[in-house]
């Protein structure tokens, strides 16, 4: 198994704004969707599809934000990684992706459009619904190794992170999951 060090240099990842490292590995533009023609919670143009390598070390999270689009999350290797999601009713879901199937993790889930989520390596918590850490691992040696695919596709100027003190006052009965995952 890599470590996340020998990973960001094999797949060329960077830091990315919600936590964790990332790259864009396909933009299909071969079909741009003209902002006008799409619902109003777009902002620009965009492809058809994007789709991106995220790696998650132990200790990190990705921090809550929405997008306009489906995202569809693959796991690759690692430790499953569990995303977390904040529906406008105030309904919490958690979904782990990871390779045991027999323990209802998925290969693959899909967030819906302008949801808040976020995600953390499953492990890295004993309680998920307090947000209890476990011990501390190694941040090299433990990672979750994801793909996400948007569709439409992804546009930084979509992108909104979620504000920690705005989500409690939206969200008061979920304070500590947004502490953590902000």
């Amino acid at each position: 198994m890599s470590s996340v060090k020998e990973l960001q240099e094999l797949l060329s990842l960077t830091p990315h704004p919600e936590g964790g490292f990332f790259c864009e590995s396909f933009r299909d533009d071969s079909v741009i969707l003209r902002k006008e023609t799409l619902p109003s919670q777009f902002k620009v143009d965009r492809p058809v599809s994007t789709a991106i390598y995220f790696l998650l070390p132990s200790g990190s999270v990705s921090k809550l934000h929405r997008i306009p689009s489906s995202e569809v999350w693959h796991f690759y290797a690692g430790d499953p990684l569990t995303v977390l999601e904040i529906h406008d009713n105030g309904e919490v879901k958690q979904t782990v992706i990871g390779p045991d199937l027999a323990a209802g993790q998925k290969l693959q889930y899909t967030v819906q459009p302008m949801v808040w989520f976020g995600a953390f390596p499953t492990k890295d918590l004993i309680d998920t619904t307090k947000c209890v850490k476990a011990s501390p691992r190694d941040s090299d040696k433990n990672f979750s190794l994801v793909g996400c695919t948007v569709a439409p596709g992804f546009e930084f100027q979509d992108f909104v992170m979620g504000e920690s003190e705005e989500l409690k006052k939206l969200f008061p009965h979920l304070a500590d999951v947004i502490e953590y995952l902000t």
